[in-house]
């Protein structure tokens, strides 16, 4: 089953079908872009934050993350204010605009469901890791968070000590 964690023939925990290699997950935190480097059970966390361009770089293991969350954002709230503001503007002021209103409104949330955002939430340490994912790290990232979800609800321990990436 794609994207779901099993135990290898080599005793190491992986997703069938993709290699060993480091995984790069990119998206933005804190406004700027950011990565999160996964090699095996180690994660490798770079961003900049603040206006002064701090970096955060932060190493970690999947055993070392409290809790993740994985979360496919495809409402838009927009949207639907827009649908009930034309609806309530075409029954009582004027059609037209209403209609057009509930049109534009009806457009913004099919647009966000074909297109949802993508989170990835770590909480590591005292620090909330939140990352917009962009779609093509949705995968591994979704992945990542059922993983460690995964190790946290069998109370996995690691096998030996992490290299850093």
């Amino acid at each position: 089953m794609a994207g779901t964690w099993v135990r290898g023939s080599g005793g190491s925990d992986r997703i069938p079908g993709v290699s060993d290699a480091p995984i790069v997950i990119t998206g933005h935190a804190y406004g700027r872009r950011a990565t999160l480097e996964i090699a095996g059970d180690t994660l490798m966390w770079r961003a900049q934050r603040g206006a002064r361009l701090i970096a955060e770089n932060i190493a970690t293991t999947v055993h070392d993350v409290r809790g993740a969350r994985w979360l496919d954002l495809a409402w838009s709230r927009g949207g639907g204010a827009l649908v009930a503001i034309g609806a309530m503007w075409a029954a009582s002021e004027n059609l037209t605009a209403g209609l057009a209103a509930a049109a534009v409104g009806l457009a913004l949330l099919v647009w966000r469901r074909l297109r949802p955002r993508h989170f990835l939430v770590l909480d590591v340490g005292d620090r909330r890791l939140v990352m917009r994912v962009t779609g093509v790290s949705a995968p591994p990232a979704r992945a990542l968070a059922d993983r460690i979800q995964h190790a946290l609800a069998t109370g996995e321990t690691p096998r030996g000590t992490p290299a850093l990436p």
